[in-house]
């Protein structure tokens, strides 16, 4: 990861002549971090992220960093209040099993505690759990933190934290939950002692110990006792604040301060502004001092009150093959290559992404397990894709619509405008057909897109393992859009590798083989850019975890 702290950012450039490249609207769009936002597996996203400007550095790859705190008093203020603007509120509300993405981690991360805790760069870290073993091919036992309470005065044990994980497996309330899908290869949790827990699972499963990020850990006898509709209205958790009311646009928190991490203010205040101009003028009018999703265009504005938070995020943007509708105009692989010569990145990263982002050319992010760093992206080379449509029966070109979902990343539609207009450039005509999350989620699940192509990003979010998303563009995803048996079979095998090494030598090969048959039109590794008030000091973004703990005002 690499982030910078900026006040002033120019890169925006007037590339594209868009009066003539519209997104054909049929509805509004929509903030999922996984359809052209981050993780299918998730209601809100799990949607589911180069050099710095104006003499801000950035650090190296993989090193954290905070923003410059420019408060002149280092000391906090016990009763100050975090007031932070985001693009959507949970939509289901307290519930910790349905949304493993943003925005709805902005929200979750301040109420609750997740089991372990996998970082940018990769590394899993204790939280809840302070070590892990894997006992057997089939059993991992959870050692637990002695000190953690509940804002309603309950203490955390192994039984608590195995009630929870086998609620979440069997119970019909959270069958349907990104969660749920996510862990369906658990078969039981028990507790072996106090602290210590044995999570059993069908299968051989590698990485669980990265999976537990995705178990955020309700006050376990309010769930045993009152179910996840009481946990979904009145949320009780050990996280830093604790909720005191939440209407239809705002959540008020109060200071736990009996939590393990206790925070250093006295509350927070988590506002829904659905647009990054609103959330920009809030910012910048003293009324919030965080504000998630700033446009990159917007970063010029901030002013002295504020400055922009940017970091590269473990996402890559992409525009899915639609290989298994009827008549497809992208079955043959000669064509998806072209298309892939077609696109300017650099472009991209340097006109729309604050020259922050990079190339594209695999979907794993350098982060992620997966990553071959072995692949380059695909060169711009136009001529090349010209001739190679030539070769696969299109002198002439060909056309045909794209469904996409916008205002997910920073510069979405600008993106893909870009793009298009590469594509046309070969003699490629796509409609882009700008559609909302919910039609676009109903369409993926299904798999009834008769779009050649759609928005789908590569989310290692939050395992930083490229497995599952991997799964989702092959012939493995249920309703697959894309299928090379190749390709499935080789992933098949590499999943449930128990051998660290060679589980990443193989999905490693199988990145390789969906670059040279690639199903998606690979775009940019995309950024997060935040705006952050000076009078907030140690801001710290960890994929998209906040760490509402240790901030000052």
């Amino acid at each position: 990861m690499r982030r910078t702290t900026m006040r002033s950012a120019s890169r925006l450039a007037s590339v594209l002549g868009v009066a003539s490249l519209v997104l054909v609207a049929a509805a509004c769009g929509g903030d999922d971090d996984d359809a052209d936002t981050s993780d299918t597996t998730a209601e809100e996203e799990t949607v589911d992220e180069e050099p710095a400007d104006d003499g801000d550095e950035a650090t190296d790859d993989g090193e954290e960093a905070t923003t410059e705190d420019t408060t002149a008093d280092d000391s906090a203020s016990s009763d100050a209040v975090i007031r932070l603007a985001t693009n959507q509120l949970p939509a289901s509300k307290g519930n910790p099993f349905n949304s493993v993405g943003s925005p709805g981690i902005y929200t979750l991360a301040a109420i609750y505690d997740p089991v372990t805790f996998v970082s940018t760069d990769g590394e899993i870290k204790p939280w809840l759990a302070t070590s892990w073993e894997n006992t057997s091919e089939t059993t991992w036992n959870f050692v637990l933190r002695d000190d953690v309470q509940f804002s309603n005065g309950e203490t955390l044990d192994a039984e608590g934290l195995a009630s929870v994980i086998n609620f979440i497996v069997t119970d019909e309330a959270a069958a349907g939950s990104a969660v749920a899908r996510d862990l369906a290869n658990i078969a039981s949790a028990t507790a072996v002692d106090t602290y210590t827990v044995e999570v059993t699972t069908a299968t051989p499963d590698p990485i669980l110990p990265a999976k537990m990020t995705e178990i955020y850990v309700p006050a376990p006898g309010v769930l045993a006792d009152a179910g996840l509709e009481e946990i979904t209205e009145n949320p009780v958790g050990s996280g830093p604040f604790m909720v005191t009311s939440w209407d239809a646009g705002t959540i008020e928190l109060a200071a736990f301060t009996d939590s393990w991490r206790a925070p250093l203010v006295g509350g927070l205040e988590i506002q829904e502004l659905a647009e990054p101009a609103a959330r920009v003028q809030a910012l910048q009018a003293g009324q919030v001092d965080l504000a998630t999703g700033i446009s990159p265009d917007l970063v010029d504005t901030l002013g002295d009150a504020a400055s922009a938070d940017v970091v590269t995020a473990n996402q890559v943007m992409s525009l899915a093959f639609n290989t298994e509708m009827a008549d497809s105009p992208v079955a043959d692989p000669m064509v998806r290559q072209a298309l892939n010569y077609a696109i300017d990145r650099q472009a991209i990263v340097d006109a729309l992404l604050l020259g922050q982002g990079s190339a594209a050319g695999q979907g794993p992010t350098p982060n992620a397990t997966g990553y071959n760093p072995d692949i380059d992206a695909f060169g711009y080379d136009p001529e090349l894709a010209q001739q190679m449509l030539a070769d696969a029966g299109y002198p002439d070109g060909l056309s045909f619509t794209a469904d996409v979902v916008v205002g997910s990343f920073p510069a979405d539609a600008e993106i893909y405008q870009l793009a298009q207009q590469n594509l046309a450039d070969i003699g490629v005509d796509v409609e882009l057909n700008q559609i909302t999350f919910p039609d676009w989620l109903e369409r993926y699940l299904g798999g009834t897109f008769d779009a050649g192509m759609f928005g789908l990003s590569w989310n290692a979010l939050p395992t930083m393992d490229s497995g599952r998303v991997m799964t989702n563009f092959s012939c493995l995803k249920s309703n697959p859009f894309f299928c090379d048996q190749e390709q499935a079979d080789a992933l098949e095998a590499a999943l449930p590798t128990i051998d660290p090494a060679e589980r990443t030598a193989a999905l490693q090969d199988v990145t390789a083989m969906m670059h040279d048959n690639p199903p998606a039109l690979y775009l940019v590794q995309q950024i997060d850019v935040n705006g952050v008030s000076s009078e907030i000091g140690n801001f710290v973004n960890d994929n998209r975890f906040f760490n509402y703990d240790e901030m000052t005002k």
